[in-house]
């Protein structure tokens, strides 16, 4: 069985899929924030971050990612372990993940999950992660065509009914990804009984903010906590639905 050294000292990696993300910090924010907690928690210190603005999909998405390329260097030549806030922020390919800790022999250790080097673990979070990749592209399809049938000229700003419905959605992408990034804390944390003033109180203590970059208040949050607690029920569903071995854990 292969081994791995654990540390006092890690290197940090964090992704977002799109430039939009990149640009306004979506998703960034709430993932240094969960990592930083656990290595608060954990006595780790943080040495080096590494970002990428990129898809996390398919088998050669390694190939298109300089900032996990250089993590991957990183820590192999400093013998130092990989944090990241999910599984899913590492890849979404299951091959890809298999690589980095199997062939690289990488000890990445994902905040929201939890440290294990159980093979037959690491494979259901890898394929959970791939599946809720695919189950996002198969929803961004059926928006477009949706939009298509619908008569909209994609990417025709000069229209400003077209422009506005397509801002709408951009909103709605925005929202989702807030909500994932909740549900993930609230995963982690084992949140899911805290009331909504309780939460905003958590949240804002490991400074998860708004799509805005403000604190939460209750108002703010009911809707999307809501959304974040059915995803949660949702994705176990799906885990267990559609990967067998999700039952065993």
């Amino acid at each position: 069985m292969t081994t791995y050294r654990t540390s006092k000292q890690a290197i940090a990696y964090i992704r977002v899929s799109t430039d939009k993300q990149g640009e306004t910090g979506i998703g960034l924010e709430g993932q240094k924030a969960s990592i930083r907690a656990y290595a608060d928690a954990a006595g780790v210190e943080i040495v080096e971050w590494f970002q990428d603005v990129a898809s996390g999909r398919g088998e050669k998405n390694l190939e298109h990612r300089q900032g996990l390329q250089s993590a991957l260097d990183f820590a192999q030549t400093h013998d130092t372990d990989l944090l990241v806030d999910g599984l899913d922020r590492l890849s979404r390919s299951t091959k890809t993940i298999e690589h980095i800790m199997r062939e690289r022999k990488v000890m990445v250790v994902s905040v929201s999950e939890g440290r294990t080097n159980n093979r037959l673990v690491l494979a259901s979070r890898a394929a959970r992660a791939e599946l809720e990749g695919n189950m996002i592209s198969e929803r961004t399809k059926r928006a477009l065509h949706r939009k298509k049938a619908e008569g909209v000229k994609l990417g025709n700003r000069t229209n400003l009914s077209e422009a506005q419905k397509l801002g709408a959605d951009s909103n709605k992408r925005r929202a989702e990804e807030k909500v994932n990034e909740i549900a993930s804390a609230i995963r982690k944390n084992d949140w899911q009984d805290l009331s909504v003033p309780a939460l905003v109180d958590a949240l804002n203590g490991i400074g998860l903010k708004t799509s805005r970059g403000e604190a939460w208040t209750a108002a703010a949050l009911r809707k999307p906590r809501k959304a974040a607690l059915e995803a949660i029920k949702a994705s176990t569903l799906a885990d267990y639905k559609n990967h067998p071995n999700f039952g065993l854990f």
